[in-house]
């Protein structure tokens, strides 16, 4: 006998099947669209126009208006001001880099061990993070202000201690310290605590004293929280503005200003864009080299 064709609820039903298949299969690709667009808007373009912009001359709106190739990098890399801007960055990085990180492993092996009122501590340690710049910013202009400042009234000193150039850097420094440490202490913690017990336990059997549980078992085990730590405060010490801007304004005699702020400055405050660009380019390339170094010796510990 013949074949009887094929019934068209059933094929209905594959075509349904077959539909909904494709729009399983283009349903991630909708979803994620609205952020790669919004990543693209905000992030590529610019990074393109700025790279675009630092070889050419813009007008007072940061418009394109002719191309000057290489002249824009020449005069700026010339700059002695430049130089000083660059190793205020550094020596602001560096600092912030040593304390947040030391203080913040310091309260996380003090929090390591669980014990009664332990929650509450290890929340005053991670308050920080939790407060904003401006208002962070208002508490430390009252903490160093000169006429009835709390510093000057703990001390009995009369110092302005934001206006003094040998004082400034660090009072900068002190609020970019106590912004991070909340950040890098949740992290530190949670690696300090997944150390199993049995081990400490074990070396403390044998004799091992609490710097040496410390130096040969908990820092080694804990050296991915630790790596990771060392890398975002390595990001944020370079991108320290907002304390700047709130505090010292790049004073006194260009003693806080960092690379970022200066970048700052020549924008929005002289107009001057396309030596913007080239600053945020140069900025840009010495965050990427400091992070393959700083990747590759991690990549070199591990193996």
């Amino acid at each position: 006998g013949k074949s009887r064709p094929d019934c068209p609820d059933a094929q209905g039903g594959k075509g349904e099947d077959a539909m909904k298949r494709k729009w399983l299969h283009e349903l991630p690709y909708l979803l994620i669209a609205p952020a790669i667009l919004l990543f693209c808007a905000f992030t590529f373009y610019p990074f393109i126009r700025a790279i675009v912009l630092s070889f050419a001359v813009t007008d007072k709106r940061g418009n394109f208006a002719k191309w000057v190739g290489i002249g824009n990098w020449l005069r700026v890399l010339k700059k002695d001001e430049f130089w000083n801007v660059v190793v205020v960055t550094l020596k602001m990085a560096a600092a912030n880099l040593v304390f947040t990180f030391s203080i913040a492993m310091i309260f996380a092996l003090l929090a390591t061990k669980k014990v009664r009122w332990s929650k509450l501590y290890q929340t005053m340690y991670a308050l920080p993070m939790a407060i904003a710049s401006s208002p962070a910013a208002a508490i430390f202009l009252f903490f160093f202000s000169q006429h009835n400042g709390v510093l000057n009234n703990i001390l009995g000193t009369d110092i302005s201690w934001l206006t003094t150039k040998s004082t400034a850097f660090w009072c900068v420094v002190a609020m970019t310290v106590w912004q991070h440490i909340g950040t890098s202490f949740i992290f530190l913690l949670v690696g300090f605590r997944n150390v199993p017990e049995d081990l400490l336990e074990s070396a403390w059997l044998d004799g091992a004293g609490p710097l040496e549980r410390i130096r040969k078992i908990i820092l080694p085990l804990a050296s991915p929280q630790i790596f990771f730590v060392l890398f975002l405060n390595i990001n944020n010490s370079f991108k320290c503005f907002n304390q700047i801007k709130l505090l010292t304004q790049g004073g006194p005699a260009n003693s806080t200003k960092t690379l970022i702020y200066y970048i700052y400055e020549n924008a929005i405050v002289n107009g001057r864009f396309e030596t913007a660009c080239v600053q945020a380019i140069f900025l840009f390339l010495s965050m990427m080299l400091e992070d393959e170094g700083f990747m590759n010796e991690v990549a070199f510990q591990i193996k």
